[in-house]
Parts: C-alpha cells; structure tokens; sequence
C-alpha cells in the first residue's frame, strides 16, 4: 500500500505534493512539483523552501511564520505569488501540514501547491471589468442628471410658467382642469429635480464629500421627521472622484434600508481619517437589526443586503471593505478606505 501510494503521489501533475524536514528543506518531490516550480528533484532536494517565495516575501519571513503557524495550529493555508525556478512568477494556492510520529514529535512538514493563475488572471480581469462598469455607470449617471437638469427641469418651469397664464384667462371647469395640470407638473418637476440630485448631486463638485453629506443628510432627516447626530471633521480636502462618489453611494444607499428595517427614529453618520485610512459609519440608535435580518444581510438577501453587497464591490474595487457591525445600542455600516496614493490626503482635526 505504501509503495503504491509512493507512486501515486509521484505520478501526480496536477498538484505539487512534497515533503519538508523540520527545517523547511525540501525532502521529496513529484512530478507535479517539477512542472508547476520548474525544478528538477535532483535541483532541489535539500534546498530551502523560500526558493519558492518573492524577496519581498522571505524578507517578510513569511517561509519561517507559515511553518511556525502549522507546527503550531496543525495546518496551515495561504495564496500568493509563487516564483518558479525560471524567476516567473504563478498564483498558488498552498496547504502545509506538520507531520508528526505516534509520540508528537514533529518529523517535517508535508506541502500541497495548487496553481491557480489562470483563476487569479480571469479574477483580476472581472475586477478590472467591474472597474470600467462602476466607472462608466457614473458617467451615464451624471450625463443623465446633467440632461435633466439643464434641460428637462427647465422645459417644465417655462410649461408652469404657460399654464400660470392660462389660468389667469379661465374658469368653472377649465380652471380646475387647468389646476390639475400645474399640480401635476409641479410634482413632476420636484420629481424630475429629485432624481437629478440622486443620480450625481451637484454638491459633490461644489461642496465637496463633506458638504454632500451634509446637504444629503439633513435633507434626509427633515423628509423622514428623524434625528442624525452628524460628526465629521471640520475639514476635508479633496479626495478622488470615485472615493467621493463610493463614500456617498454607502450613506445614500444604506442609510434608508438601516432605518427602514430598524424602525428607528434616530441615525448618526461619523467620519474619520487617520495616516491609513479613511472611514465613514453610518448606524441606527436604538434596538437595531434583528438576528435574522443580519443573517440575511451577511448573505445578500433584501433590501439592505443587495445594497451593502453592491457598496462591497464598489469598495472592493478602490481596495476598501464595507462591514455590517451589529451592536447593543443599534448596528452600524462601516466602509473603510486605504490612504495609499497621495490624492487621499488627512482630513483637518476638528476646530
């Protein structure tokens, strides 16, 4: 049995499956192994496995604390950047389990290298794809509130403004017809200015992030009749145009679903920016979200789940995260970006 499972593992070219000693030196080798790493038996038997890591890597010593972590816990997994023996570079997913005698002492390690770069190439590539759409859902979404705005919106004031007249010069039944009418283009007109506001609100390219917010915000408590304890920083300088625009889709997005599932009355929107990261919460005060509307939540589900899905891929794709935090006194959505290029600079501290 040992012998044809000896053969077995030889003989597989699928996966890399070999043996460690104690110290990480490659102690087998298989067919796999070869021709995922590139290296002969011969050229590596005896070397040390951080011939298969990145410098940036080893000089992490990422080798020695995946060892340390599986003498450890047992086990351990991870995906990275593998380098072959030609330099190039693949995308492995890799297990290592600590191999042991019937009395617990540890005789080596035994490592399963999966290459998955063709999975990570097409991952890669969606998420690039996915970039493109967010960014160019964004453009038609300012186009058309730009349209509606400079043009649509106007065409309704000179009609009111036509149907005014028209009122003045009748009576009996055709003046109400006639107020039928300017009600109904009234209420199309604040409809049409509505959706123009949701689609791109000017105020982010005269306001800023923070005077968006803030305009969005207290807009949103005096139509719902709620209370939102705003605390932002005093300033905030220009950020990128789609780190504006993701951090306003999270409030404009998530905040009606939070409020609309918790029944509460009470809302409180935060924003903070440390040396790494930007950050921006918004919660419900009081009793919160219920068990199993989290659950529904965490798993894409309603409303609220559908939309905090959306706001993760958008964040995902500037390198941030949206979380759902659930706490005692209400839950809180929290989307978190990385201070990594120049352009997102530290908010002013408060006055």
């Amino acid at each position: 049995m040992d012998r044809r499972f000896r053969l077995f593992v030889e003989s597989v070219r699928d996966y890399a499956i070999f043996m460690l000693d104690p110290a990480g030196r490659v102690a087998t080798w298989n067919a796999g192994a070869e021709r995922i790493k590139g290296y002969r038996a011969a050229e590596i038997i005896g070397q040390h496995m951080s011939r298969f890591y990145s410098p940036e890597d080893v000089e992490l010593d990422l080798p020695a604390r995946l060892l340390k972590r599986a003498q450890e816990e047992g086990r351990v997994e991870a995906e990275g950047w593998r380098i072959r023996a030609d330099g190039s570079r693949f995308w492995g997913h890799v297990v290592i389990t600590a191999v042991r005698d019937e009395h617990g002492n540890l005789q080596g390690f035994g490592e399963v290298t999966h290459d998955l770069t063709e999975r990570k190439q097409a991952e890669e590539a969606l998420g690039a794809l996915a970039g493109r759409l967010v960014h160019a859902q964004d453009r038609e979404r300012q186009r058309v509130a730009t349209s509606l705005s400079d043009s649509t919106s106007p065409s309704f004031v000179a009609l009111l403004s036509k149907l005014y007249q028209v009122r003045k010069r009748t009576d009996g039944t055709t003046a109400q017809l006639t107020d039928d009418c300017i009600a109904l283009a009234e209420f199309l007109s604040r409809e049409i200015r509505t959706v123009s506001y949701l689609l791109h609100p000017p105020a982010l390219d005269t306001e800023g992030l923070l005077g968006a917010l803030r305009t969005y915000l207290e807009g949103f408590a005096r139509e719902k009749e709620i209370r939102i304890v705003i605390d932002f920083p005093a300033q905030l300088q220009k950020l990128p145009e789609s780190a504006e625009i993701a951090l306003y889709r999270v409030v404009q997005e998530a905040l009606p679903s939070l409020l609309q599932l918790s029944g509460n009355l009470r809302a409180k929107a935060t924003l903070a920016v440390d040396k790494e990261h930007v950050s921006l919460r918004i919660g419900d005060e009081g009793q919160g979200l219920s068990p199993q509307v989290l659950e529904e939540v965490r798993r894409g589900l309603g409303e609220l789940g559908i939309a905090t899905a959306g706001l993760r891929e958008r964040m995902k794709l500037l390198g941030g995260t949206v979380q759902i935090h659930p706490t005692i006194g209400g839950t809180w959505v929290i989307a978190t970006l990385p201070l990594e290029k120049p352009s997102l600079p530290q908010a002013a501290p408060h006055s």
